[in-house]
């Protein structure tokens, strides 16, 4: 009972010592949830008073998802939080950068290990109440407005487990950098270097990836830090709060919490170990161990290294020399900035100059490892036998994705929840193809994603560069777009059955006409297009633009888009019969006039080519101001010519993915302008339509009316 007794009047003791902080963290808590909770609420209410809902249910719902903003995953506490928890942990164990102090503290009957648990628990105290203190008051005032469900405390209830532990992990990171120095300035740097080490060193080694790996690929894996707490809130932070219930929040943010544990408990652990071995004159040295600092010089210098290395790349434009001669400027100026910070003085600039040499041998060798991709890392494509699945995404499409809750998802999440490619041949024989091919000799250089799934449970993604025009690349991309399996993981109309609910609205659109069809065809009409898809392979997308797309609007103001190709007879027949397909080409009795305009780009690009020749004095002593306008326009009202002109136009405001870029003349651009009189539907809100003409196709008389003439 003594023995109780005496800790908790050492708790006592140690809370009056620590009153400015309990004062910070107090303060800081209830302006944070308060604050927020009063604006939030005042924002809503301003929004109602200048009538932005319609209904009271809609009022409501935005009152409580406010009062859930300000009381759970609030992005404006988290720098207050990590800042408290620096600061309770630095300042506990603050007498230990005093050497007058730690004397008499040992001289104290009272135990090293109380005294730490003492301090530590006092730390935790002041958060909780500090942290309760503020959530009370948010949710009174949220309670005291109608603001309040269960959906909200359970979101809080979540919020406050999160928060706990997102503060312990910085707090014991605090507390071990505070073992490990003697001084409140380095304490400050060694903490720093805890919580953003993980983040700035993968950031490196992905920008390192990215200059000297040409299949390095973030589209379905990327170099994320494993340790971050602070890379897991800017992450993961956004999914949470979209959640939409506290369970799938939960299901979200549990593992990370449970891996914010494992992390607190590290550091708990090396805090403690170190606090035991601590000795009494560390008190004002820079570290208190000695043989951490040339541990913490090589480790640091090597990420900087490499940070200033890729600032003098980017600066100089991809110069490699520069960049070596920056990384090494900048590890040798951090080595000894950090033999000055150890001793406090200048003179030890060059002082330990071996491990200044270790660090230095360390980043050239980590350069030459990407430089010269010691491990062949481009090289790599796994055995056929050792794959279980493939994704695949080809450059070209791009269609909106989402959930069952119709929450927005992204297109590379997407096909790597769906898309399992068993057949790899294909894939295998494009990624070897790509190894020996020249970016400069390929016709049409696209990129392909691929994620190769290892049946050992491991996963490799990488990045091709394929020449779209090759034929031998036709054939393959044929085999796997053909596959179900491809279809199914790029096309979710295709296996999501909840497409034709909740339509609101379905349109199909040559460009200028757009008709609308009513919601209950959705069955119908996608029956029809899985029919047409059944022919879907490269060579269709490849060679043929689409006549047109069918869009189908939800509740949320979601949006699918299909594309119509001119072999979808099903599709077309369907549209046909409801009187909404009309086709890519126009009638020109529909049209007023069309404008046709020719930049000349041959002439231009030969008087750049002319201005590159010319010496730099003659070029200041010419030059008169800019470039000659080349372009041309002329405008056709006859419906003769019309005519002749609309069979040889495409409308850009049609998709075309995976197209031919050289199928369309970029020379010419063509504006259609329609009659306000006429029956043809078209967007009344515009009158004129961008068009292109398929290349090689322009009329005679079109390139003699827009011929440049010099006048």
């Amino acid at each position: 009972m003594t023995s109780k007794n005496s800790f908790l009047a050492s708790c006592r003791e140690n809370h009056k010592r620590r009153v400015w902080v309990w004062i910070v963290a107090v303060l800081s808590q209830l302006l944070v949830y308060g604050g927020m909770m009063m604006i939030y609420l005042s924002r809503i209410r301003s929004y109602q008073a200048e009538g932005s809902y319609r209904t009271m249910a809609q009022f409501q719902a935005a009152m409580y998802q406010a009062a859930k903003d300000a009381l759970a995953f609030s992005d404006n506490v988290y720098g207050v939080i990590i800042i408290l928890a620096a600061v309770i942990g630095m300042q506990g164990f603050s007498y230990l950068y005093d050497r007058r102090k730690v004397d008499m503290y040992h001289s104290v009957p009272v135990s090293k290990d109380r005294r730490f648990a003492v301090v530590y628990l006092n730390g935790i105290i002041i958060y909780l109440a500090a942290n309760l203190s503020g959530m009370i008051l948010g949710a009174v005032i949220a309670t005291a407005q109608g603001a309040v469900n269960m959906d909200v405390l359970a979101n809080a209830g979540l919020a406050f487990v999160w928060h706990l532990f997102l503060f312990l992990a910085v707090y014991h990171m605090m507390i071990l950098a505070v073992m490990l120095t003697g001084n409140r300035f380095v304490t400050v740097c060694v903490f720093l270097t805890f919580v953003l080490y993980d983040l700035c060193l993968q950031g490196q080694i992905g920008t390192l990836k990215r200059i000297f790996f040409e299949t390095y690929s973030e589209y379905y894996l990327s170099t994320n830090p494993k340790l971050s707490v602070l890379y897991d809130c800017m992450i993961h932070i956004w999914d949470i709060k979209n959640a939409k219930d506290a369970a799938v929040a939960a299901a979200i943010a549990m593992p990370i919490v449970a891996k914010w544990i494992l992390i607190a408990v590290m550091f708990l652990l090396l805090a403690y170990y170190a606090y035991k071995k601590r000795p009494s004159e560390a008190a004002g040295r820079a570290m208190a161990f000695p043989f951490t600092e040339p541990v913490f010089k090589v480790a640091v210098a090597i990420p900087v290294a490499f940070m200033v290395g890729g600032m003098v790349y980017d600066m100089s434009y991809q110069n490699e020399m520069l960049q070596v001669a920056g990384m090494l400027a900048g590890g040798l100026l951090f080595c000894a900035a950090a033999e000055v910070l150890f001793d406090f003085d200048i003179r030890s600039i060059f002082k330990h100059l071996p491990t200044s040499g270790i660090a230095l041998v360390g980043v050239l060798a980590i350069f030459s490892v990407f430089k010269w991709d010691v491990f062949g890392y481009d090289s790599y494509i796994p055995a056929q036998n050792k794959i279980e699945s493939i994704a695949i995404s080809a450059d070209g499409y791009y269609d909106n994705y989402w959930d069952e809750d119709r929450q927005y998802i992204e297109k590379n999440e997407f096909e790597k929840d769906n898309m399992f490619l068993t057949d790899a041949s294909p894939v295998l024989k494009l990624a070897e193809a790509a190894q020996g091919a020249d970016p400069e000799e390929m016709g049409d250089d696209r990129y392909v994603q691929i994620l190769y799934r290892l049946k050992s449970g491991r996963q490799k993604a990488r990045s091709i560069r394929v020449d779209y025009d090759d034929s031998g690349t036709e054939e393959l991309l044929n085999q796997i777009f053909r596959t179900d399996a491809y279809k199914k993981g790029t096309f979710q109309g295709i296996t999501d059955e909840t497409v034709c609910k909740d339509v609101t609205r379905i349109t199909y659109t040559n460009g200028p006409a757009r008709t609308v069809i009513p919601a209950a065809e959705a069955a119908r009409l996608r029956e029809a297009w899985l029919k047409d898809m059944e022919q879907f392979d490269f060579t269709l997308v490849r060679h043929n633009r689409p006549c047109g797309s069918l869009s189908f609007e939800y509740k949320n103001y979601n949006q699918r888009q299909w594309f119509v190709y001119d072999s979808f007879t099903n599709t077309i027949a369907a549209l046909q019969k409801l009187e909404a397909y009309y086709p890519m080409e126009l009638d020109a009795a529909d049209i007023e006039s069309v404008t046709v305009t020719c930049y000349h780009n041959e002439l231009a690009e030969q008087e750049n080519a002319e201005d590159a020749e010319i010496e730099p004095r003659a070029v200041a002593e010419t030059w008169d101001g800019g470039y000659t306008d080349y372009t041309v326009s002329e405008t056709f009202y006859e419906e003769e010519q019309i005519a002749q002109i609309l069979p040889h136009i495409y409308c850009t405001w049609i998709d075309a993915p995976w197209s031919r870029y050289k199928d369309l003349d970029d020379n010419y651009s063509v504006e259609v302008v329609f009659k306000r009189d006429t029956a043809y539907p078209y967007q009344r809100d515009s009158y004129y339509f961008g068009y292109s003409f398929y290349a090689e196709q322009v009329p005679e008389f079109v390139v003699e009316a827009t011929a440049y003439t010099g006048e």
